[in-house]
């Protein structure tokens, strides 16, 4: 996602009101029912400067899931363990962190708007962790992280809706379990 005004601390701060508002905003209404007119007069804003930093409010929280995906992009650099256990811990710890923006966002069913953000970013994630040379063509590459991130993200969501009561030590142990359960001989 291209970012509008980076470094710019006034439109920074523009940035961070507008997403608080629409956070906000989306704790008591209908995100379809919320107008960028109603997020501008809330955060004591223009409409201008709404429109100098986004050009939609679906914007706003994609700026913040890139926040998000940022930080775990950044956890798993520093992994020399990339097993999918150890990923998964990873990624509950810091979906974790941001439970109670995913538990908004979800609430209003918009989470599948990051997973079209994560077919995009994950790539890039795997080439910076793995390297390029792997053993599979581009296409089996994408097939699987799709899989994995479609995989990911639905065991989000059942996360979330089941208030997050399982800690990221937990959720890595069921992913653990599950790719042994899978691990069955082929007919």
């Amino acid at each position: 996602m291209p970012d509008k005004n980076k470094g710019n601390p006034k439109s920074n701060q523009s940035k961070l009101w507008m997403e608080n508002t629409l956070l906000k905003l989306m704790q008591t209404e209908d995100y379809n029912e919320i107008t960028i007119q109603e997020i501008t007069d809330y955060a004591g804003l223009s409409r201008r400067t709404f429109y100098r930093n986004y050009s939609s409010k679906e914007e706003i929280l994609e700026g913040c899931f890139y926040k998000i995906w940022a930080e775990y992009r950044s956890l798993l650099s520093q992994q020399e363990d990339l097993s999918l256990p150890n990923i998964a811990r990873i990624f509950f710890t810091q979906m974790q962190k941001h439970k109670d923006f995913l538990t908004v966002v979800n609430r209003h069913h918009l989470l599948p708007l990051f997973l079209t953000k994560v077919d995009e970013l994950l790539p890039l994630a795997f080439y910076e962790a793995k390297g390029k040379d792997t053993s599979f063509s581009e296409e089996s590459l994408r097939y699987a992280l799709a899989f994995s991130a479609g995989g990911f993200m639905r065991i989000l969501i059942l996360w979330l809706n089941n208030n997050a009561q399982k800690s990221p030590e937990e959720m890595a142990a069921i992913l653990k379990d599950f790719i042994s359960l899978c691990n069955y001989p082929a007919p």
